[in-house]
């Protein structure tokens, strides 16, 4: 076995002089930019959706049951007393993201407590900072997501794990961790898999070496880890057992995610050999850590440590249907860490004690800083891209009252009902094409008449798309997945005459192009908003000119104007679409 290198010996934070301003200065400029993030970096579908469900603990509804999630309950349960403070505001995801910052802190603080146990405390900064400056991990978890928490609790669990001694005690803070995180995510099964796998190739590189040491008692210490890691998802069941929704948990949870043949499930690819030749990767790369480790319980706690993040994205190139970037939240600041051992070897190759310094001093901040620069790069933080988030929702804010439905595609106005339960996305749709789902969404648009709704077609149901473009229209610039009740009416007889159909029954106001508009409405003469059924009618312009619409009293009265051009584009796309 080799001698201790340099990296492992070093037992000092970086050392006064330029070393030690380089980090301090890299530090800031990850908090800069994470400030930049909160404030500008777009919001996606699954930020207002998970947010929506917090609103609907907030107001004493019961997820599942009330209204549709597809995920565990923990985070948002959490959260929601945090949502009631904050109230009803378009500004409602940036403060959530600021809210949810400690949680990215969390992290790395899991990743120095684990760069210090298992190397040195010399290379812990740098460790924490290479891990926040990550872009996968950088961006993902700036955004409100269980997934953060769900990271945190994982990584926190195997800080536990390698903090010391594997005693019965530790192993049952390292079980409540994993319970912790599985009810955040179950999607833990793979990431516990992930770890089962890589303890096995550790243990059989310990049990060569002639390592007999705590053995005996690993039986007693698996099953407290089964024991205290049950209780938090357990909780979870019971208590929407005792609400009388656990068939209802148990079909969104777990019956909705599994859909034959979906994206990449049911396809025989050579993506099902990832795992196997990860395995086999993994298994050499241990042999490496165990020659620089002479120390076989803390060989051990390396191995396991630092392959599970590649056996984790292995399983899941492997065998996962639908990969995301928050899949990747609990793995990918473990990478900066995991090549430790590649690092090690170059600095044994390395003899000239000169050379280790500089490279201490200078390489591991160029390397940093070159980090940051491709995340700077990644996205353009310097483009506010949530004000179109807050646009949308200060316009439903100002259009609509608490308990009023809105349709959107998954919560994306958060603080209004939906009329339709199912969230529209991948698998919900995958479930429609198969059957399994019946498509009601243009019958609960005339049901209900939601005054809002989402435009953005490729979030909808195919089926439904030119309904919703066809009797909703966009008014504001700034937020142009908006729409309102509302028509473009067809082109007018000779007489100036429009015949049109109303299939959302609503109060609306007639408008034109420019100018005052003027006539009679089914015969009455026209003098403001009115209620108009579903069917036929006719109005007959006698002031106003140019293209006319029927459109939301709400919106008009705020002084809206109908988009007739960006309204007009969207029918036309749709029916070229359903050609």
């Amino acid at each position: 076995m080799t001698q201790t290198s340099s990296l492992e010996d070093a037992r000092r934070l970086p050392p006064a002089g330029f070393e030690r301003k380089a980090f301090y200065g890299l530090a800031a400029l990850v908090l800069v930019m994470k400030a930049l993030a909160i404030l500008h970096y777009r919001v996606d579908s699954d930020e207002t959706q998970h947010a929506h469900i917090v609103w609907g603990w907030a107001t004493g509804q019961l997820p599942y049951r009330d209204l549709f999630d597809n995920h565990m309950e923990l985070f948002q349960m959490l959260c929601a007393p945090l949502f009631r403070l904050l109230g009803e505001t378009p500004y409602i995801i940036p403060e959530l993201r600021v809210a949810i910052l400690p949680i990215f802190g969390l992290c790395l603080w899991a990743v120095y407590s684990l760069a210090e146990t298992l190397f040195s405390r010399r290379i812990a900064p740098w460790a924490a900072l290479a891990a926040a400056a990550m872009p996968l991990f950088f961006y993902t978890s700036t955004e409100f997501r269980p997934d953060d928490l769900w990271a945190a609790f994982w990584l926190l669990a195997l800080a536990v794990a390698a903090r010391g001694r594997f005693t019965v005690g530790r192993a049952a803070a390292f079980g409540l961790m994993v319970g912790l995180a599985a009810a955040v995510s179950l999607k833990t099964v793979v990431l516990v898999a992930a770890l089962l796998t890589a303890t096995i190739i550790a243990m059989a590189y310990a049990l060569a070496r002639g390592w007999r040491t705590g053995i005996m008692g690993s039986g007693v210490r698996l099953l407290v880890i089964l024991a205290v890691g049950v209780i938090p998802p357990a909780a979870l069941v019971f208590y929407f057992w005792r609400q009388g929704a656990l068939p209802i948990m148990r079909y969104c949870v777990i019956d909705h995610n599994m859909v034959p043949g979906l994206k990449r499930w049911g396809h025989f690819s050579l993506h099902f050999w990832d795992f196997p030749l990860g395995v086999a990767c993994m298994a050499a790369y241990a042999g490496l850590i165990f020659h620089q480790t002479r120390d076989t319980g803390l060989a051990i706690r390396r191995t396991f440590v630092l392959l599970t993040p590649f056996l984790y994205l292995a399983l899941l190139l492997s065998y996962w249907p639908d990969l995301t970037r928050e899949d990747n939240l609990p793995d990918t600041p473990l990478l900066p860490l995991a090549l430790a051992p590649v690092f090690i070897l170059l600095d044994s190759l390395v003899r000239s004690a000169e050379r280790r310094r500089r490279f201490l001093s200078y390489g591991l901040p160029a390397l940093c800083f070159a980090e940051l620069l491709w995340t700077w790069n990644a996205n353009p933080l310097r483009n506010d891209r949530v004000k179109g988030t807050t646009e949308g929702l200060r316009d439903v804010l100002r259009l609509t009252h608490p308990g009023e439905m809105v349709m959107d595609a998954k919560g994306d106005y958060i603080f209004r009902p939906r009329p339709y339960y199912w969230v529209i996305e991948t698998v919900t749709r995958a479930r429609i094409r198969m059957g399994l789902i019946r498509d009601r969404l243009q019958d609960k648009l005339v049901q209900y008449s939601p005054r809002v709704c989402y435009l953005y077609a490729a979030h909808l149901l195919p089926d439904a798309s030119l309904f919703v473009v066809s009797n909703y229209m966009p008014f504001d610039p700034l937020a142009l997945d908006v729409g309102v009740l509302g028509k473009v009416l067809p082109n007018p007889a000779p007489d100036g005459t429009f015949s049109f159909e109303v299939a959302i029954p609503g109060r609306y106001a007639v408008v034109s192009e420019s100018g005052d508009t003027q006539g009679t409405l089914d015969g009455t003469p026209y003098s403001g908003p009115v209620e108009l059924n579903a069917g036929h009618h006719t109005f007959h312009r006698t002031g106003g000119s140019g293209r006319a619409a029927i459109f939301l009293d709400r919106a008009a009265a705020a002084g809206f104007h109908p988009l007739f051009n960006q309204s007009l584009k969207m029918i036309a796309a749709e029916h070229a679409r359903n050609k």
